[in-house]
């Protein structure tokens, strides 16, 4: 069984091409509440936006949670298995850590602006109280990424002296992610993208330790 299957509320699907519509309905979901919210979005809007009809989100939904419920779920599954992939990729070989840092934070600030919508909705369910506490796999996904870097940097003979690098990692990594989001979802004073993911990037290397070597060399 499809995984987001297992979710209350969540319909199975037997064909690739009901799979397709299923898929093309989390996308437009996630368009349509960056633009309008949770609360306004309609499902008459999210099948309109992904082009099927108001039938075909309910053979696939219970209601508007249950389609959110899956987002979410879309979104924590790939974004475990984005972080394992990305300690993994070979590049990384002939680079100082400070690259990898660096890029791990650029990734982070372009998966959650992609995302902005899912975002925009998670924290309207939770500042409403309303709906499953979505963050406990929000949390777990920065906490591997968090153990994961400080494998990294073990294997490179970097932060052995910390008493525990690997809460460092992941402390830092929650307060980088905050700061996005924190951007991401209100209009205050505006910051250059780039100045943020800089600063970010110096803060991190500063805390984790690491000499700042500059940024990676892109093939």
């Amino acid at each position: 069984m499809d995984s987001v299957e297992e979710l209350d509320g969540v319909l199975p699907v037997n064909q690739a091409r009901s799979r397709n519509a299923r898929d093309r309905l989390l996308t437009a979901g996630e368009k349509v509440f960056a633009k309008l919210g949770y609360d306004a979005a309609h499902v008459t809007d999210i099948a309109q936006a992904a082009g099927c009809s108001v039938g075909s989100f309910y053979r696939r939904f219970r209601d508007k949670e249950a389609f959110f419920k899956a987002l979410h779920h879309r979104f924590t599954e790939r974004n475990l298995e984005n972080g394992a992939k990305f300690f993994a990729l070979r590049e990384w070989q002939d680079q100082p850590t400070s690259a990898v840092v660096r890029t791990l934070i650029e990734n982070t600030a372009l998966i959650m602006k992609r995302n902005h919508g899912f975002f925009r909705a998670l924290f309207q369910r939770s500042l409403a109280g309303a709906g499953a506490d979505y963050w406990p796999r929000m949390r777990a996904g920065t906490q591997r990424q968090g153990e994961l870097l400080a494998e990294f940097m073990l294997a490179r003979g970097e932060g052995a002296d910390r008493e525990d690098l690997a809460q460092d990692c992941i402390f830092i990594l929650r307060s980088v992610d905050g700061t996005i989001v924190h951007r991401l979802l209100n209009d205050g004073p505006y910051v250059d993208e780039a100045m943020v993911i800089e600063k970010l990037s110096q803060m991190a290397l500063a805390y984790l330790g690491l000499p700042d070597r500059g940024k990676p060399r892109r093939k």
